[in-house]
Order: C-alpha cells, then sequence, then structure tokens
C-alpha cells in the first residue's frame, strides 16, 4: 500500500462551506486514480484525515503513476508520499532516520516537525522533535535549520496510526471542479480556448464545449482533432461533459453574398446566440471564450463590447490580460498545444480578411437583418447541432 497526505490550500479559507470543498475534492480524487493502468479491482481509499486528505492505493500501481495524477487534480495544494506505521516512539524515530538518510546530507540542513494529535501520546512533540533530530545529525551530520530548512521531516501522530513523510510533490491548487456550477466554453481550433476551458476548470467550474465547424458532415467533425483536444481538456479530471460540433454552413451559406468589414464579429455575434441556448438545455451559467484584449480583429475592446450584446448570458474570458507567448506556454503546460497548432480551417478565419476592428452597430444589425439571423440561428441549432459525450 501507497500513502498520500493531501494538503489543499484556498480551500481552509472557506470557513462553515469547507466540508463542501473536501468533500467534492475526495470525490475527484478518487475519480482520478479509479482507472489508473496497473490498477487491480478498487485499490483506492480516499477520505478526510482531520484537517487533509488520506489517500491509500494498493493493487501494484506505480508511485511515479499515482503521483502524476495527483498533481493534475484542482483543489490540491500539495501532496506527501507517506509511512504509516505504529505509533511507537521506536518505531517512529527508525522510520524517519529511513526518510531522513535518503534526502539529508551534512551538505543540507534539516529540521524536524511533529504534530501530536493524539495528545495521550507519552512524549510532547518537541521532545519528539529534539530526539529524533539529535539522532538524524549523529547519523548524517547534518545541520539543524528551524527556519527554512532545505529538508523537513513531518511527523504526525494519531491514535490509530503515525504518518511520517520528508517529500511534499506540488499539486495544481486552485478550486475542487464541480463546487462553482456549469459553464459552455466556445471551442475553436485555436491554441487559446483549451487553455480558456482549464482555467474554469481550475476555478471550479464544470464544462461543456461548443465548436462551430466547416466540415462537411458530422463524421468528419467527430473524426477531427476537435474530440482529442476537448479529451485533453477534461481527462485529468475524468469529467464527463457534451461537446457540441455545430455547422457553420448554414450561415456561410447566407453570407456568401454579402459584402461587409463586420463578418467576423457578425459571425461572433451569431456564435454567442447559439451557444447562449445550447448552454440553456445544460443549465450553464456562463459562456467562456479564450479572447485576448487586441490579439485579433475581433478582439479589440469595441468589438467585444459589441459581441458581448448578443447574448444576455455572462461572458467569462479567463485569458483577456494574457499574451500570446503566455497563452503558448499555458498550452505546452497542459498538454494541449501540439494539437493546437494541428492543420485546421476555423470558420472564424474565413472572415478575417480585412477586418474592421471597430465595427458599426448600424452595419452589423444591417447585417443581421439581410441575413435574417433569428430564422438563421433557428435552423442551426434545430438542425445542424451533433451532440458528442465525452466520457471516461
Amino acid at each position: 500500500m501507497q500513502a498520500y497526505i493531501v494538503h489543499f490550500g484556498e480551500l481552509g479559507l472557506k470557513g462553515r462551506n469547507r466540508i463542501f470543498f473536501v468533500r467534492q475534492l475526495v470525490k475527484n480524487i478518487r475519480a482520478a486514480l479509479h482507472d489508473a493502468e496497473g490498477a487491480e479491482g478498487p485499490p483506492v481509499e480516499v477520505a478526510p484525515f482531520h484537517s487533509h486528505i488520506l489517500v491509500k492505493v494498493s493493487g501494484g500501481l506505480p508511485a511515479e503513476v499515482i503521483e502524476a495524477r495527483l498533481g493534475k487534480v484542482f483543489g490540491i495544494a500539495y501532496f506527501a508520499p507517506t509511512v504509516v506505521i505504529p505509533a511507537d516512539f521506536e518505531t517512529i524515530s527508525q522510520t524517519a532516520l529511513q526518510l531522513a538518510e535518503g534526502v539529508v546530507t551534512s551538505e543540507t540542513t534539516f529540521k524536524v516537525d511533529t504534530t501530536r494529535g493524539d495528545k495521550q501520546f507519552p512524549i510532547y512533540s518537541q521532545e519528539v522533535n529534539r530526539e529524533i533530530g539529535a539522532r538524524i545529525v549523529a547519523r548524517t551530520g547534518a545541520p539543524v535549520k528551524l527556519k527554512n530548512p532545505d529538508v523537513t521531516v513531518s511527523i504526525q501522530i494519531y491514535e490509530d496510526a503515525a504518518y511520517c513523510f520528508v517529500r511534499r510533490l506540488p499539486g495544481a491548487g486552485g478550486l475542487p471542479v464541480g463546487v462553482s456550477g456549469r459553464v459552455l466554453a466556445l471551442f475553436s481550433g485555436g491554441i487559446d480556448s483549451p487553455v480558456a476551458a482549464h482555467m474554469m476548470l481550475k476555478r471550479g467550474c464544470t464544462l461543456d464545449l461548443l465548436h462551430f465547424h466547416l466540415l462537411p458532415g458530422s463524421e468528419l467533425a467527430r473524426a477531427s482533432k476537435i474530440v482529442d483536444m476537448a479529451r485533453a481538456v477534461l481527462a485529468p479530471h475524468r469529467l464527463a461533459a457534451v461537446l457540441y460540433l455545430v455547422s457553420a454552413a448554414p450561415f456561410e451559406t447566407a453570407m456568401a453574398e454579402v459584402r461587409t468589414r463586420t463578418a467576423t464579429v457578425v459571425f461572433r455575434r451569431f456564435i454567442m446566440r447559439a451557444a447562449e441556448q445550447l448552454a440553456l438545455r445544460r443549465k450553464a451559467l456562463a459562456l467562456v471564450t479564450g479572447e485576448s484584449v487586441g490579439q485579433v480583429a475581433s478582439q479589440t475592446l469595441p468589438n467585444i463590447n459589441l459581441i458581448s450584446q448578443a447574448t444576455t448570458l455572462p461572458i467569462l474570458r479567463p485569458l483577456i490580460g494574457y499574451d500570446k507567448a503566455e497563452i503558448v506556454t499555458a498550452a505546452q503546460g497542459i498538454g494541449t498545444y501540439e494539437l493546437s497548432i494541428q492543420p485546421y480551417k476555423d470558420p472564424c478565419s474565413v472572415h478575417a480578411r480585412n477586418p474592421a476592428t471597430w465595427a458599426n452597430l448600424d452595419e452589423v444589425r444591417r447585417v443581421e437583418a439581410e441575413i435574417d439571423v433569428t430564422t438563421l440561428l433557428e435552423t442551426t441549432v434545430r438542425d445542424y447541432v451533433d451532440e458528442v459525450w465525452i466520457e471516461f
């Protein structure tokens, strides 16, 4: 059996509501680990543990697999591979020495930090620190440093057992997925939107995805990189979601004879209207886009303002202040960048020839009236939407 003590960050600030967040985090950890390769049967036990969470994994699952999965679960500040032993001082001392020998040398500083959760344990925390610290010094020659040491040997003593650890692995931070409500993320074939969706997951949202495409038929859309990108965003969280694949063909046909520099804004407004209707099907509370101020013509502030007026739902833009280099770095970090740069024809790019950076509202409305945007929207949402369930 391998054990991990999971520490959470901002969850600890939630006061009376904290138990709700902790329960969701427990559920998410179970989901992240239950199907890991190498697991036999039901190998995972996850439960609240004093002011932390305790994870126990059996079934021969490799530590690197467990740690890679835990490192992507939102809501975890850090987690510590832990040795679980009887709450006996000599056993604790021997275990602490063995752990320290792997990481403490004469060139590193260290301290021992004991939490005596069992107040009946016969030795006070400071005495445990001093005695075990002295034994580590005698064995390794390492100097003690009580403030900001290189290594902290942590010991937690409770009625049932003692828990020792020296490594702390960083978690993904944020809030547990599932505590903040549902959103619908607009999902293009580019770099930005997967990062935006990822960032909303980090703030505890569940999400569905919407993609407008120019492919001739739903079968090709289902076989495109868009489905792979959606799975890449959702997979670390084992989050089931709907991916709406919507054909842009009706819009393209309607716009074929229209000459205007506002076409990109008109199309974005059309997308927002369709997204709102589909979001309401799933009781989503907001739309999410990968827009960043000034990145392309449709993302100037005047055009963002016009696009926002097409829907009554809030539009969340987690990348609004990012530059492209920052977004690329984030995409590489979450593993979507290589998929995003594969060749793909995004409908938005079709309307990118000499677009207006400050579209005129009267002109936009004239074009929308010319193409009968209300009927066009009704037809598209009724006849040109394919629902793909992403499940794990």
